[in-house]
């Protein structure tokens, strides 16, 4: 099979292009006409495909956009539409150019042959593995929408947990950086005004005030420095949350503190029950679900003992024996996961935990904010009216001596 790269006119008339394979060129255009588009050129291709600047330019569909595809392609497979026509008809509806060739393009590989799994499989930044697994396992079973459903309703849930946390962070954040902010303007601006009218009477400064002069000197002699450290600490901060290793160190140091912990330890719980639930509900093997769970994790210790539990369980052990052994989830909940398997109704036990410790999460969130919010204005406020007692102290003392 070769790599054709081809243009076609789409059903709404508008010129797409993208890459497929085929044994001829003839193939590649007969699919294209199958599939409903108006071929206007294929040619064979070496390698990858290329991507001019335009397509490189073009931004990759967003999580939420993704759960909208999802939702909308349930509804219609529900509503007796067939597969391909439903594809069709949300590349008509849909306005957003760069989900239209998403969608254009998963079209064109499911009229090529593949399966609706083969076709994800091809765009792994859209559908991660679990999406594709839990697909492909419902497809066999002859119940596609009510696993897209499923992965719809789960990914909703997932998009609300993090505007939550956006929330909960933001109010602190803007606290930091307003604080940033005023303190660089009291010792930039503010300041060197009062260290003018003291110069002569420096040795008669109090140590506290005599250091906020340096440190309003030392300030302005590194601003371009510091400016320049803080843009490159966020470039840093940035790699760092992209890359794997820098994720983990991230992660292990807010397990360790109180709140941000427990919220670590919420959020795990619900995200190994809400997947196993989906998962085992559409009919994954445990084995496949476990490894699947496990790529998503972003504790590495948990990531650890389910790759141990994975080994425990294809030796026979039952799921909930192999937790227990390895206690990264609560002791309860092994517990519930026990009574769920020996009753045959893991994924709901699963689902009933996760809809708990969702709560929990959430109100770890609302106790997160209620504690850095009230520290973050102490700080402000007693850092600014430090500065403004050192300096209104000093010149209370220069006014006796005057007198």
């Amino acid at each position: 099979m070769a790599l054709f790269e081809y243009k076609a006119i789409n059903p709404a008339g508008r010129m797409v292009a993208g890459s497929m394979e085929g044994a001829s060129r003839a193939e590649v255009l007969a699919e294209l006409d199958r599939a409903g588009f108006t071929p206007v050129s294929a040619f064979e291709t070496d390698g990858k495909p290329k991507r001019s600047w335009r397509e490189q330019l073009t931004p990759e569909p967003s999580p939420e956009h993704i759960t909208g595809f999802t939702l909308d392609l349930a509804m219609l497979l529900k509503g007796g539409v067939p597969l391909n026509q439903a594809l069709m008809i949300l590349t008509q509806m849909e306005r957003r150019r760069w989900l239209v060739r998403l969608i254009e393009e998963l079209h064109l590989e499911i009229a090529g042959g593949k399966s609706f799994s083969q076709a994800l499989s091809l765009h792994p930044r859209s559908f991660p593995p679990v999406y594709v697994q839990t697909v492909q396992v419902a497809e066999s079973a002859g119940r596609l929408e009510e696993a897209l459903s499923d992965i719809a309703t789960e990914r909703q849930r997932n998009e609300k947990l993090k505007r939550s946390f956006t929330s909960a962070i933001a109010y602190p954040a803007f606290l930091f950086v307003a604080a940033l902010g005023v303190m660089s303007f009291v010792l930039l601006f503010v300041i060197p005004q009062f260290e003018g009218a003291l110069q002569g009477f420096r040795s008669r400064l109090s140590p506290s005030t005599t250091f906020v002069f340096d440190l309003s000197r030392w300030f302005r002699d590194n601003v371009d420095l510091l400016v320049i450290g803080v843009a490159g600490a966020l470039v840093l901060l940035l790699l760092a949350s992209r890359l794997s290793r820098g994720g983990n160190l991230f992660v292990r140091l807010f397990s360790r503190l109180p709140l941000t912990g427990t919220m670590l330890n919420h959020e795990l719980t619900v995200t190994f029950c809400r997947t196993l639930a989906i998962l085992l509900a559409n009919g994954v093997p445990i084995t496949n679900a476990l490894r699947l769970i496990r790529d998503i994790v972003r504790v590495p210790s948990a990531a650890l003992a389910i790759d141990a539990a994975i080994a425990d369980v294809r030796q026979g052990h039952r799921l909930s024996e192999a937790l227990s052994r390895h206690a990264f989830l609560p002791a309860h909940v092994t517990q519930m996961l026990r009574v769920g398997e020996e009753s045959g109704r893991l994924p709901d036990s699963a689902s009933r935990i996760s809809s708990f410790y969702e709560t929990k999460l959430e109100t770890s969130l609302r106790r997160l904010v209620a504690v850095i919010g009230p520290v973050m204005m102490m700080l402000v406020a007693a850092l600014v009216g430090w500065l403004i007692v050192s300096v209104m102290t000093a010149l209370t003392s220069i006014n006796d001596l005057l007198v």
